[in-house]
């Protein structure tokens, strides 16, 4: 039985193609994986699903079998030529020829909520997330598999490492659960780092009570802008006054790191900012 691998080696040699590191693409050639990110999505009959950067189709032949409609999304000419030609009997499946971060997606998508399920390249995972974020009443959950690297970012505890500004920006919207951890041997070619799949299901509202969104995205931004310097220090630089009233009215100590505050302190936090700014 020929294996994904080797059905990847074939696919690229007959397409005359190879791997463009420049567009991130590392292909899957896991079943396993496979299988594990479309049992976490929980695909429904009815469900309108896009996957992003589809590549060879791995993921496109499950989900074509498991949604009513399937968007794919392929930014290289080659690849999306491929796929529209496997799926040309099917009219349920839409391929598209295009960069996901430049689409007018209101004007792409008419359907008001659709489920994405995509194995991102890496170079543009983290703005791709972002962008579904910004439009989370259309894309209201997300399994995707992204470097490992990035992937605890968006899961970090506070005190941790890997927290900081993408972490507490998603987890204002997003519940972010891990599915599993992908070892380089499970793509074509290999990267260098892990991976891993994650479920993100976002909320319309924040989870914490806010006087602006974007001054608490700014407040987030300035207190991770340079790590090591205290909240005090780091929201000074940034601009902002009467600090000292703002640490006696929220009860938390400038003297500690943005890394170390949760969720709700840094609500409390652009909250108190919000009637000194």
């Amino acid at each position: 039985m020929t294996t994904l691998l080797q059905q990847a080696r074939r696919t690229l040699n007959e397409l005359g193609a190879w791997p463009r590191k420049h567009l991130g693409q590392h292909f899957l050639v896991d079943p396993s994986v496979v299988d594990r990110m479309i049992a976490a999505a929980g695909i429904c009959p009815t469900d309108t699903v896009l996957e992003i950067g589809p590549g060879l189709g791995v993921l496109s032949h499950k989900l074509a079998e498991l949604a009513a409609r399937l968007y794919l999304v392929e930014i290289d000419p080659t690849l999306a030529e491929r796929l529209r030609t496997h799926f040309a009997r099917n009219d349920r499946v839409h391929v598209l020829v295009a960069d996901f971060l430049q689409l007018d997606l209101a004007a792409v998508f008419p359907e008001p909520r659709i489920r994405v399920v995509a194995s991102l390249p890496y170079n543009v995972a983290t703005a791709i997330l972002f962008r579904l974020l910004e439009h989370r009443q259309q894309f209201p959950d997300a399994t995707v598999m992204l470097q490992k690297e990035v992937a605890e970012r968006l899961h970090a505890r506070p005190g941790t490492k890997a927290y900081g500004v993408p972490t507490v920006l998603i987890q204002l919207y997003a519940t972010v659960t891990v599915v599993c951890t992908v070892r380089p041997r499970s793509f074509f070619p290999p990267p260098r780092v892990e991976s891993q799949v994650v479920r993100l299901v976002f909320r319309d509202s924040p989870r914490v009570a806010l006087c602006s969104e974007h001054l608490f995205s700014q407040v987030v931004k300035a207190a991770f802008a340079q790590r090591r310097k205290t909240l005090r220090n780091a929201l000074r630089a940034a601009g902002y006054q009467e600090l000292e009233a703002v640490e006696e009215k929220t009860n938390i100590a400038l003297q500690r790191r943005g890394e170390t505050l949760s969720l709700e302190e840094f609500a409390a936090l652009a909250n108190a900012l919000a009637g000194h700014t």
